[in-house]
């Protein structure tokens, strides 16, 4: 592995120094989505380094007190980030394989893999790991049509589209406690 990425850097390095003002604008945009696509390849290969570096107990080894500082140190990062890739890395891991290939093939962005994670464990907790299988093919296919941010808020209502029927009963729920609440609530007043 570590010549193939030898190899990547070489590419990059000369992709680096390539004048881009050259490009006719197809090809500009062209290698802008490569570029990004190879942002998002590489990601899922370091959240695979770092989940076998976290695995192996590698940080408590060299005397760090958990990974995340071991990845602070190592790579310069803030420990809330170091700690974001390495619940992430843990999570693609352990979770639904379709994310981490998503992003593996460079179709998901890193912040879209962490949407999609988060509303797979809130539908797993609500409705099952079926349901959750449901949610993230759904906010897989959804991703190359919207930001992290519109990922979220469809996530939101994802129940409706793969467990309508919890979806149902939670929004009647709430209305029903609502509804307590108003009764319980309503005064006179003279």
């Amino acid at each position: 592995m570590v010549e193939e990425l030898a190899q990547a850097d070489d590419a990059i390095s000369a992709c680096v120094d390539a004048a881009a003002w050259a490009l006719p604008e197809h090809e500009l945009i062209a290698a802008l989505d490569a570029a990004h696509r190879l942002q998002q390849r590489l990601a899922a290969v370091t959240l695979a380094l770092i989940r076998e570096v976290d695995g192996r107990g590698t940080a408590r080894t060299q005397g760090a007190s958990c990974t995340a500082v071991w990845l602070r140190e190592r790579l310069r990062l803030t420990v809330p980030d170091a700690r974001r890739l390495v619940d992430l890395a843990t999570v693609l891991d352990t979770g639904n394989p379709g994310i981490r290939q998503a992003l593996a093939d460079g179709h998901l962005s890193l912040d879209q893999a962490r949407v999609i994670t988060d509303t797979a464990a809130t539908v797993q907790a609500t409705a099952g790991t079926q349901a959750a299988d449901k949610a993230v093919s759904l906010l897989t296919d959804w991703a190359s049509q919207f930001d992290p941010t519109h990922l979220r808020k469809l996530g939101t209502r994802i129940l409706d589209h793969v467990a309508p029927d919890i979806a149902d009963a939670a929004t009647q729920a709430a209305l029903d406690a609502e509804a307590r609440r108003a009764t319980r609530d309503r005064h006179l007043t003279l």
